[in-house]
């Protein structure tokens, strides 16, 4: 069902990434940084903007092929990607401006606790409560956040909620004068009048200018986690600029799941013994609905192996979830009903 959700609402998504492609979205002149993580030579990726500010890969992060399109990966540990001093001086100069990133937390990460910067833009490398100026997005509330004087003197915008997990998404923050606002997959999570202006606050360019990284000290570092098409304008974008970069977000997911194919080998052994344990039973001895359950899985499986291009995200989706409807059949062996308390995987559907 998810398979044929992505590929349904994949139309949207292409168009979405022909206007940004093709440059029928005028304002792309205004961007002034913008990581594609598509030129990197060795720790260095290059910015695909007229400002030409190349950034560092700070270990474990790295830059890696995800079908057609080329993400950063932080990794598990301390990994980030330094903008460097040089994405300040941009930044300085900032009244009206936007910041916009495509991002997949992985689905077993952890958001909990402090930190959990997607970027920032930061005059002390560990703000205090009442010193440090900085401008940054965390994800642990989708929370965007500017303050001229510390944690304790913020204005921002926040959802409340940690980020959604295991789907590609976009956050847009957009601000116009001392109007700021907040959007994710193009959705307005919230409007801030009062927000500090950036080109006022800092009065020298902020030298710590990071994605992945708190401006904090003892906060944790966003692990596990994919970036990509971080972009910066200096105009308040249009409404057409908005909604081109949420729905590019559906592309990046079909990628994320079909881009590029996975090692089938161990759907298939799976698969196979399934098959195998279902034509060796006595219908009348399981409840028909776990019986149900295995087959809806193996047919899935199938569909994904016969095609050739399912990622190793959704193999191991797929094998998990015929493992476990497999373990459950075993477990009702005997049992006409299908209790509740039977089923390993929680709530049926």
């Amino acid at each position: 069902m998810k398979a044929i959700t992505i590929i349904k609402r994949l139309s949207v998504a292409c168009m979405a990434m022909l206007l940004l492609g093709s440059k029928a979205v005028a304002q792309d002149e205004n961007l002034v940084l913008h990581y594609t993580f598509d030129n990197v030579s060795g720790t260095s990726v290059s910015d695909a903007s007229a400002s030409g500010v190349s950034a560092k890969l700070v270990s474990p992060a790295k830059v890696e092929k995800m079908g057609k399109y080329s993400v950063l990966n932080l990794g598990a540990g301390s990994g980030y990607l330094d903008m460097t001093s040089a994405a300040g001086a941009v930044v300085k100069n900032l009244s009206d401006f936007t910041v916009s990133a495509y991002y997949l937390v992985d689905s077993d990460a952890s958001l909990s606790g402090n930190g959990y910067f997607l970027w920032c833009f930061s005059s002390v490398a560990a703000n205090t409560q009442t010193s440090g100026v900085f401008s940054a997005y965390r994800l642990n509330a989708q929370r965007f956040a500017t303050s001229p004087k510390g944690w304790g003197s913020e204005v921002g915008i926040e959802k409340g909620a940690e980020a959604t997990k295991g789907t590609w998404q976009n956050v847009t923050y957009v601000q116009s004068g001392t109007t700021g606002k907040l959007y994710v997959d193009g959705t307005l999570i919230g409007t801030q009048t009062g927000m500090p202006v950036l080109s006022s606050i800092f009065t020298t360019a902020p030298a710590y200018n990071w994605i992945g990284r708190p401006p904090f000290s003892g906060d944790n570092y966003l692990k596990n986690t994919m970036v990509a098409d971080f972009r910066v304008y200096n105009i308040a974008v249009s409404a057409e600029v908005l909604d081109s970069l949420a729905g590019g977000a559906e592309s990046y997911n079909y990628e994320y799941r079909y881009g590029t194919a996975g090692d089938p080998s161990k759907l298939k052994a799976k698969k196979e013994e399934c098959e195998a344990y279902l034509a060796q039973i006595t219908a009348t001895e399981y409840p028909q609905g776990a019986i149900d359950e295995l087959q809806d899985q193996i047919n899935i499986a199938g569909s994904y192996l016969a095609s050739g291009n399912a990622s190793q995200v959704l193999l191991d989706e797929c094998l998990a979830a015929m493992t476990s409807a497999l373990a459950n059949l075993k477990a009702v062996k005997g049992k006409t009903l299908w209790a509740e308390s039977d089923f390993a995987g929680g709530d049926r559907g």
